[in-house]
């Protein structure tokens, strides 16, 4: 058992043992069909606090050769799968958070990776390994000795991408990516890659590290929607459970619209129903002051459109010109889109347009615009409070008023 090598199964014990624990194992039954077949490596962009690192979690519990979980899954959702126990506990598991390892090493992060795994290694192998390898012919070499395939997770992965502007640098660490998930040898010894991010994966010229990952974001997560976030259901049952009112939990915090299902930020209704008070959760402003410059630059009549949507309106986004990469933003689609991967608007994509999610989203705006010299958005904010009071109030007539307001605002 390791720290990133062969992890126990703590995190998924530690949730398991929370107050408010929601049942995700069935995402496991799907990564089961996906293990050492051409479909096994998977990136999953979402917003903070949408289940990424929870799922992480689940999954070194699952997989790794560091523990026995048996307790800890029977009677879950996944312990009514055929093959339930087939893959448990019997996968070396590797498990990297890049954001960690960055606050501390920018300018030697690859190595540092390497440093931090090979101690891991060295308390199961000694000195039977060759360390001055890379980290890939390491795993390689653990394979050939033991038989036992490898699963992959990196969390944050995107974290390099997001906030370094040193070329070599970023070669550098896709280049390790590329040794991990596409290397000849990776043939061979990985089972499953895991990773997650924030934005969804930068096609980057002459770089073809992470070709090979099927994605699931924001914009379209299917078939594995449900299992990042609340459903509606979902939130029903703590909203009975705990004593809250259905309708003001909704209003609060409802409205991300994920391949037609309704999802929740779990981390919010979570909050809400522990203190059992509706307030905003959200603590992501730091993200969205890396756009906020082009969003008061207002390509194309983006702030009026802002405004529209703090009023409950929506707008027309084209998602595709995006290239998933703050640096490039050149246009109101390319900020209304990043806006929606961080989870500041909601996406419609039947109608193909953008809009506020939820009231709680919409007080996170309002704390983040308050830099921008935004003085209209007070009457933008006045609309949204009341729409939130009149829709809670069951008050159709009058949200209907509120709504055709927005357009005009």
């Amino acid at each position: 058992m390791g720290v990133y090598f062969n992890p126990s199964n703590a995190s998924f014990r530690q949730a398991k043992n929370s107050r408010i624990y929601v049942d995700k194992t069935k995402l496991i039954e799907y990564l089961n069909d996906r293990l050492s077949t051409e479909d096994k490596c998977l990136a999953v962009s979402h917003a903070r606090r949408f289940g990424k690192s929870h799922a992480a979690g689940m999954i070194d519990a699952y997989y790794s050769l560091g523990c026995d979980s048996t307790e800890l899954f029977d009677g879950t959702k996944i312990s009514e799968s055929a093959d339930y126990k087939k893959y448990m506990n019997k996968y070396n598991v590797i498990h990297l958070d890049i954001a960690s390892v960055w606050d501390f090493h920018k300018e030697d992060l690859v190595e540092s990776i390497k440093e931090r795994v090979c101690k891991d290694f060295k308390k199961k192998y000694n000195d039977t390994l060759d360390y001055s390898q890379d980290l890939y012919l390491l795993i390689q070499e653990i394979y050939e000795i033991t038989d036992t395939q490898f699963v992959i997770i990196i969390d944050e992965w995107d974290c390099v991408i997001r906030n370094s502007d040193n070329k070599e640098l970023v070669h550098e660490y896709l280049q390790f990516l590329h040794s991990l998930f596409k290397s000849e040898e990776s043939k061979s010894f990985l089972a499953l890659a895991y990773i997650t991010g924030i934005l969804p994966i930068k096609k980057i010229k002459d770089e073809s590290a992470l070709n090979n990952f099927s994605e699931y974001t924001m914009l379209k997560s299917s078939p594995i929607t449900k299992y990042y976030g609340f459903t509606e259901d979902e939130v029903k049952e703590l909203c009975k459970r705990f004593d809250m009112d259905f309708e003001s939990t909704k209003a609060w915090y409802n409205g991300y619209l994920i391949d037609g299902i309704h999802m929740y930020n779990p981390n919010s209704v979570s909050m809400a129903v522990e203190r059992n008070d509706f307030d905003s959760y959200w603590r992501n402003t730091s993200s969205f002051a890396s756009i906020n410059t082009f969003i008061t630059m207002n390509y194309a009549g983006l702030k009026d459109d802002i405004m529209k949507m703090l009023a409950g309106g929506k707008v027309m986004v084209n998602p595709n010109t995006f290239q998933n990469d703050f640096s490039t933003i050149a246009s109101k689609d390319d900020a209304l889109t990043a806006l929606i991967h961080l989870g500041y608007l909601g996406y419609d994509a039947d109608r193909k347009s953008a809009y506020v999610p939820n009231y709680e989203v919409a007080t996170a705006f309002e704390l983040a615009l308050q830099t921008g010299g935004w003085k209209e958005i007070a009457k933008a904010i006045s609309i949204c409070d009341e729409l939130l009071f009149e829709t809670i109030d069951g008050n159709a007539e009058k949200v209907a008023e509120l709504i055709e307001l927005a357009h005009d605002t």
